[in-house]
């Protein structure tokens, strides 16, 4: 699918995935997923949503661990995979995932359950259970297919832990619509801040930090610009130095150190995109694009819509369509079914 049409149909794929998501997991039993820890495995994007999945799952004290697959792989291999989990979440948006299926190799049966959006695919004859998507297309960048990843994530740890987190998931499609809505003119504007920047460093913190990771990973895909992910607090100690106007910028996510942080930037010269719920005045240097106060888990899906608007922005102004990969390597997916 086109990225600016997947972008801008995101509203209606979250509700089309949420009543899909919400019939399949009320037939599941789900009981294996209940006790001990939880384990999320994954790559790439997934592996972002499992940052807030994993962040959620603590409001409730329930002890969880999101691993990439290959980080699995290799404690498997040294004998420690049954330490990290007892039971265990595989994500996979396309099903094909070499080592998140490799991982769910290793894993004991009774407690591997897979979240995809190809549920015929390879990933469902590795796992017990497949919870499916069923979002439609997505573009080749992901977008509909991480957005409606977190929100089946968020879905799933209301029934893991028996109550909901207050995400008001039935209106959650018109928050994305009113967000997306609103802030095209904001990201127009934060892509001209940004347009000679040869580095973006993306912060967040706490349940933000699913959204800055993964903002870092669509602008490296989408405008073939180096990003660095930070948690904020660790970004104050030190890699934060090299900033220089002009060269480098910053992306923000958050509303607590994030909107200091941001103005500090701004006021040193350094263009400066904040993403957040708070009320904050724009600035030189600095663009504010604001989302909806939210639980962690719908905030999430919340925050990286104005990048994924930011994104589409910044690739225009360099003249760069988003529909493909300049680098194809070839033991990143198992061979689709036939």
């Amino acid at each position: 699918m086109d990225y600016y049409e997947a972008v801008a149909g995101q509203p209606s794929a979250l509700e089309r995935s949420a009543a899909a998501v919400r019939t399949q997991l009320y037939d599941l039993d789900l009981d294996a997923w209940r006790q001990g820890t939880f384990g999320v495995v994954s790559m790439g994007a997934s592996t972002h949503a499992g940052n807030a999945l994993v962040f959620r799952l603590a409001h409730d004290r329930r002890r969880a661990v999101n691993l990439a697959g290959s980080d699995a792989v290799a404690l498997a291999r040294s004998g420690l995979l049954a330490g990290p989990a007892d039971s265990y979440l595989f994500i996979s948006e396309g099903g094909r995932s070499r080592e998140t299926i490799e991982a769910a190799d290793l894993v004991p049966v009774g407690a591997k359950l897979g979240l995809t959006n190809v549920p015929d695919g390879p990933m469902a004859a590795h796992v017990d259970a497949i919870v499916a998507l069923e979002a439609g297309e997505d573009s080749r960048v992901y977008t509909v297919g991480y957005t409606t990843t977190l929100q089946a994530c968020g879905l799933l740890a209301d029934v893991l832990v028996g109550r909901d987190d207050g995400d008001d998931w039935h209106r959650l499609p018109e928050l994305a619509s009113r967000t997306l809505d609103r802030q095209a003119s904001a990201a127009s504007e934060a892509a001209a801040v940004f347009a000679l920047a040869e580095s973006i460093d993306v912060v967040g913190a706490a349940g933000s930090y699913a959204a800055a990771a993964e903002a870092a990973l669509l602008l490296r895909e989408s405008t073939r610009i180096c990003t660095s992910t930070y948690e904020t607090y660790q970004y104050l100690h030190g890699p934060m130095e090299p900033l220089r106007p002009s060269a480098n910028a910053c992306l923000l996510i958050g509303d607590g150190r994030e909107v200091t942080l941001a103005q500090y930037l701004a006021r040193a010269g350094i263009p400066t995109v904040l993403v957040t719920p708070a009320s904050v005045d724009e600035a030189d240097n600095l663009v504010v694009m604001t989302v909806p106060q939210a639980p962690t888990m719908s905030r999430a899906v919340l925050e990286i819509l104005p990048v994924q608007l930011l994104a589409g922005e910044m690739a225009r102004l360099r003249g760069l369509a988003i529909d493909g990969f300049l680098h194809h390597q070839d033991d990143t997916k198992v061979p689709a079914r036939t």
